[in-house]
């Protein structure tokens, strides 16, 4: 069975999945992340593609999502039935440009972004929003990244990506001496396993959420907040670039930076968002 957490992100993608193309439905404005979310989920079960993009920002790749698959007739009459037995919970708060929005706010500027942890019938998924033109609307680069770890293992060239995994699970090993070959600077080795536990997690879920967890490089205009509070920028240049991974519901920022000609990790205490 696969680990709660990683099972929450997969489910993201096992439900998404269940689209294929209809030319149905326009475009409607989305007041809350609530509505968005609900909009989201009624266009899943109904088959409606053209309702489904309305509600999620393009994305080249966004076609992923929503071929292979049916109209579930039986899941979208429940949710008529019973619109509360959606289960729609806010993860963190508003966020504009890494600073906290005041929830509900009656306009919020674009460039605000939610995240929410949603479930219908037992299938929780982890939901990211963003602001644009006035409407709220469904990141979906986290899903896709899960829809292609979920066909195969992260290509062998991604080293950015490992060099996070490998420092994520040489901390959790509690291996100070591994954890600082994947750092910027080992006289952060302390800063990195601050709030460390005295002794290695022995289920093996974490270590299994770190391997499965969907990474995403992020651009200019985006903020993030790490451990430490310290709001960063994406953006990419030839020595630094911005990844922000789901671990599980977690949202987990990472800094890197070319060395030597590796990219290595700026040290922040990842410990307090991988044992939350």
């Amino acid at each position: 069975m696969l680990p709660a957490m990683t099972r929450v992100l997969r489910l993201s993608v096992v439900l998404v999945a269940t689209i294929v193309a209809l030319p149905v439905s326009a475009r409607q404005a989305n007041d809350t992340p609530e509505q968005a979310i609900r909009r989201l989920v009624t266009a899943m079960y109904s088959n409606d593609v053209a309702a489904y993009n309305a509600v999620t920002i393009e994305h080249p790749r966004r076609t992923r999502l929503t071929t292979g698959g049916r109209v579930n007739a039986e899941a979208l009459q429940r949710l008529k039935g019973d619109p509360e037995g959606l289960q729609i919970r806010q993860l963190r708060p508003w966020l504009l440009k890494g600073q906290p929005v005041p929830t509900p706010a009656p306009d919020p500027a674009d460039g605000t972004t939610a995240l929410y942890l949603v479930a219908h019938q037992g299938s929780p998924m982890v939901v990211a929003l963003a602001r644009q033109a006035g409407n709220w609307k469904i990141d979906l680069r986290w899903w896709i990244a899960m829809a292609d770890l979920m066909s195969g293992p992260p290509a062998k060239d991604d080293r950015p990506s490992i060099a996070i995994r490998s420092m994520l699970a040489a901390m959790l090993r509690l291996d100070r001496r591994q954890a600082a070959k994947f750092i910027t600077d080992a006289r952060a080795i302390d800063a990195l396993f601050l709030g460390a536990p005295s002794s290695r997690e022995p289920s093996g879920v974490l270590d299994a959420t770190v391997m499965e967890m969907p990474l995403v490089e992020v651009g200019a205009g985006e903020f993030f907040r790490t451990p430490s509070g310290r709001v960063v920028e994406g953006g990419s240049t030839d020595d630094r670039k911005v990844m922000v991974g789901f671990f599980g519901p977690v949202e987990m920022p990472f800094v890197l930076r070319r060395i030597g000609g590796d990219w290595r990790v700026v040290a922040e205490p990842y410990f307090a968002l991988m044992l939350q």
